[in-house]
């Protein structure tokens, strides 16, 4: 249990979206207060055709404002790259913001946070940012992991927290490995936090490694085939 004074806002999605609505009970259940929650509606992206789907199913998941609205917590709809923000943190005296679902931050949004903003990463930085992380982490065969760190306006940059590998076994294929992956997000969460109330310092991570976007369907092939390979590989120095 972590006695925590500071004020924390949270970013989500105003949709049913699995990250935002664990993160919420992650941390109510660990007596760590959520000042406010902004919420971002859904837009169109442009993203690549998926040959390749290892996702969690979000059919049974909480609406985050109904989930916000069990605990009491202010929700606001609103971009949140929107002026308003600054508004929302005065009003709220918020120190620290924490990204359960979000889009690239403008750099005048971060500067608004006292602490800063943390993320958690779905691979291990530096070394694989940027979009698909799971699928390009195989394809450049890194090991496989998540990353917590407080952000910068560059991508999947800024001051390393906590960064964890996963272990693979020989029985694991893209949906077990997914899920370990997102399991161990939210393991980092309270272990993060905690070194932010303790004011310790972090390192700066490497900023000139590259930045994936969206795998394209010949490269997706591509991690297909390797997969059975990748997964042996990292198996036997796990068994």
């Amino acid at each position: 249990m972590l006695n925590n004074r500071t004020k924390i806002l949270l970013f989500v999605y105003n949709f049913k979206h699995k990250k935002s609505v664990d993160f919420i009970y992650k941390l109510h259940e660990n007596n760590i207060k959520i000042d406010v929650i902004v919420a971002a509606n859904k837009v169109k992206l442009k993203k690549t055709k998926k040959i390749i789907d290892y996702q969690i199913s979000t059919k049974l998941v909480e609406h985050p404002r109904n989930v916000a609205k069990k605990f009491n917590i202010p929700y606001y709809i609103i971009d949140h790259n929107s002026i308003d923000i600054k508004k929302i943190t005065l009003d709220y005296s918020i120190d620290l913001g924490v990204i359960a679902g979000a889009r690239l931050l403008k750099s005048e949004i971060i500067r608004l946070f006292k602490i800063g903003i943390i993320n958690f990463h779905p691979a291990l930085l530096p070394e694989c940012r940027g979009l698909d992380s799971l699928l390009w982490s195989i394809y450049f065969n890194f090991p496989l992991g998540a990353t917590s760190h407080l952000i910068n306006e560059k991508i999947d940059a800024g001051l390393l927290i906590e960064r964890k590998e996963i272990e693979i076994v020989s029985v694991d294929n893209l949906f077990t490995i997914h899920k370990k992956i997102y399991n161990l997000q939210m393991d980092l969460i309270i272990p993060s936090l905690k070194k932010i109330f303790l004011n310790q310092s972090f390192n700066k991570l490497d900023e000139n490694k590259i930045c994936n976007s969206y795998m394209n369907e010949t490269t997706q092939e591509e991690v297909l085939k390797k997969l059975d390979n990748y997964i042996n590989l990292y198996a036997k120095n796990n068994e």
